[in-house]
């Protein structure tokens, strides 16, 4: 094992150490705001501000919130920029870290503030069957949301234009048109004044659909590597992955809402409320999202991994020269520290992508990975 790949070991030890300890946390802060009913005074104290359900929700919510956040607030500091800067990977100072978290918790708060108001409209006027209005409004608010964040959320954070390298721009369109694919431009986005990490994605759905490729990706990366990582995004398009993650996305969000409508029924009572709409047993409620959302991680991360070792094979049989795609993993797991091989454990629980030592190895390439 070499010094590069150590590195992306213990990186990825720390982020997933991180993340475990931010779970726990969370937990523990949900379960202590329960037994010492301080969601209850909460509750109390904005009922006091609007006699509105409405009023209270909102009210409730943007106090918990912030509640959280400054709780969190080291944690996230410590994840998102010493953690970076310590694995150089950041090129961010902190002004820009205290901008970007400013621009994500406004953004965040609205779309939070959205969804509380429909979730709690449906506990209250349908408390049998709210299982089933929130899957669906939370599959038409990935669709409105997946339409605007190529317009509207991604330029908040991140400059994107038109891919400026006319030569690349055209080789990379000629791609998509033999692909049977019209693709109508490549776009580049500016990460380089956060990261020195490397990626490319399809975002949007219709006309507002793009793809994008960081600056990142295009400085260091040759041609054929770029028109590789560019294959394998396309392949998401041409085959569908869009529609068939959304597609799968409707039976896991009905099973998991209405388990947690089992779940939240059995156990309201316990904390001694009565209304499955009462905004106090919000704490509870998300608590057993939560766990939810942690039993049907693995199932959907199996799903996504199977989509895109699908988009790498496609790749693979779209370009001139396969050794450019295996090149590309190569350089993008040595780029963003990437560890080539997780445990299985990991793996399952955590990875969408298919570890970059399994990738290489079914695309044809059977040794060892050296990054």
């Amino acid at each position: 094992m070499d010094e590069i790949e150590k590195q992306a070991k213990e990186y990825s030890r720390s982020k997933i150490r991180l993340m475990v300890v931010q779970l726990l946390l969370t937990a523990a802060f949900l379960i202590f705001i329960l037994i010492l009913k301080t969601s209850v005074y909460l509750r109390d104290f904005v009922s006091g501000w609007s006699q509105n359900f409405y009023i209270q929700v909102g009210l409730f919510f943007l106090i918990f919130a912030g509640i959280y956040y400054l709780l969190f607030i080291a944690l996230d500091f410590y994840d998102d920029f010493l953690l970076e800067h310590k694995f150089l990977l950041s090129n961010q100072t902190v002004p820009d870290w205290l901008i970007k978290s400013a621009k994500k918790i406004l953004s965040s708060l609205l779309m939070l503030l959205i969804a509380a108001e429909l979730l709690y409209f449906a506990l209250k006027y349908f408390p049998n069957y709210w299982w089933l209005l929130v899957a669906t409004a939370w599959l038409f608010l990935s669709i409105v949301i997946g339409k605007i964040a190529p317009v509207l959320i991604i330029p908040l954070f991140y400059k994107c234009s038109p891919l400026a390298d006319g030569r690349l721009k055209e080789r990379l369109l000629g791609l998509g048109k033999n692909c049977s694919l019209k693709i109508k431009n490549a776009y580049e986005i500016k990460l380089s004044r956060e990261t020195k990490k490397a990626n490319a994605a399809v975002v949007g759905f219709g006309k507002s659909r793009r793809i994008l490729l960081g600056d990142t990706l295009l400085q260091n990366f040759s041609d054929d590597e770029v028109e590789a990582i560019f294959a394998h995004e396309l392949a998401h398009i041409r085959l569908y992955h869009i529609w068939k993650i959304l597609g799968f996305e409707v039976f896991v969000s009905l099973a998991a809402f209405y388990l947690a409508f089992l779940l939240y029924r059995q156990t309201l009572g316990l904390f001694g409320f009565s209304q499955v709409y009462d905004i106090a047993a919000f704490p509870l409620l998300l608590l057993i999202l939560m766990l939810i959302g942690l039993l049907f991680m693995p199932v959907q991360n199996v799903f996504l991994r199977y989509l895109e070792k699908q988009a790498d094979i496609f790749a693979v049989d779209h370009i001139p020269n396969s050794q450019s795609f295996v090149s590309a993993l190569a350089k993008l797991a040595k780029q963003n520290l990437s560890d080539p091989s997780p445990s299985k454990f990991v793996e399952l629980m955590l990875y969408t992508h298919p570890p970059i030592a399994e990738r290489l190895r079914y695309v044809g390439r059977e040794e060892h990975v050296k990054l």
